[in-house]
């Protein structure tokens, strides 16, 4: 009899341990995998209370972090930088006409925009220069005084590149790289280089641009890559700095 309690003692003991185990182990289940995935660059980073419907998106980053209009709180921060290269020419931004010229670029006029082109207060012009190798770039001028100004007096704050040359053989634009990323460059390492973006916006089914913000004080994009999800390419590229 008192081997029979005995064995039953044993057997309950080692059940309570068996289901104690499986309690601690279904509690952590998972949990360092989570904490480890968040990096620092989220973790202020509010979760909107709707989050972005986008199909495509999700394939090159996390989604769960925009709201239904395809806006996170991701900034370059006010420390970035650029390094910019184009056609073999290093680009600053903000730049001048002056610049421009020293670096070998030719001022393409128009009928309507010359470099005595006045420019009213507050506004813009876009006009193009060309390389020694007939490689062209667009440039934004922008009046920031409150005056009337001549263009060349006013500063360049913006540069666009609307076309990868390598999907055009008689494209007017050339090899760029800003930032890291370049004419070669996959929507993969375009993420890879400069971060998730602060916004995205679809154009068509195929094309879409990604916006990098300077802070959340300043919603215009600093940095705009074009690209294309069909072709897994960048197909142009805008960036500035005012």
């Amino acid at each position: 009899m008192k081997r029979h309690i005995a064995l039953v003692c044993i057997l309950l003991s080692a059940m309570v341990l068996l289901m104690s185990g499986c309690s601690i182990f279904d509690k952590d289940y998972g949990t360092s995998e989570v904490v480890s995935s968040k990096s620092s660059k989220r973790a202020n980073i509010k979760i909107p209370e709707i989050k972005s419907e986008d199909e495509v998106m999700p394939t090159f980053f996390d989604i769960s972090l925009y709201d239904e209009e395809n806006y996170a709180d991701i900034y370059l921060g006010k420390d970035y930088s650029y390094k910019v290269t184009y056609s073999g020419n290093s680009i600053e931004v903000p730049s001048s006409y002056k610049e421009m010229i020293k670096r070998g670029f030719k001022f393409l006029e128009t009928n309507d925009v010359k470099p005595d082109s006045k420019i009213m207060s507050g506004k813009s012009a876009r006009v193009s220069f060309e390389d020694s190798y007939g490689k062209q770039i667009i440039a934004v001028f922008h009046n920031e005084s409150n005056s009337i100004e001549t263009l060349t007096s006013c500063p360049i704050v913006k540069f666009c590149i609307n076309e990868n040359f390598l999907y055009n053989a008689e494209s007017v634009y050339g090899q760029f790289w800003v930032n890291g990323v370049s004419n070669e460059s996959a929507i993969t390492d375009v993420i890879e280089c400069l971060g998730e973006p602060s916004h995205f916006y679809a154009v068509n089914e195929n094309d879409y641009y990604l916006d990098y913000f300077l802070n959340k004080d300043d919603k215009r994009s600093k940095i705009r890559i074009y690209i294309n999800v069909a072709n897994d390419c960048v197909t142009g590229v805008e960036f500035s700095l005012y």
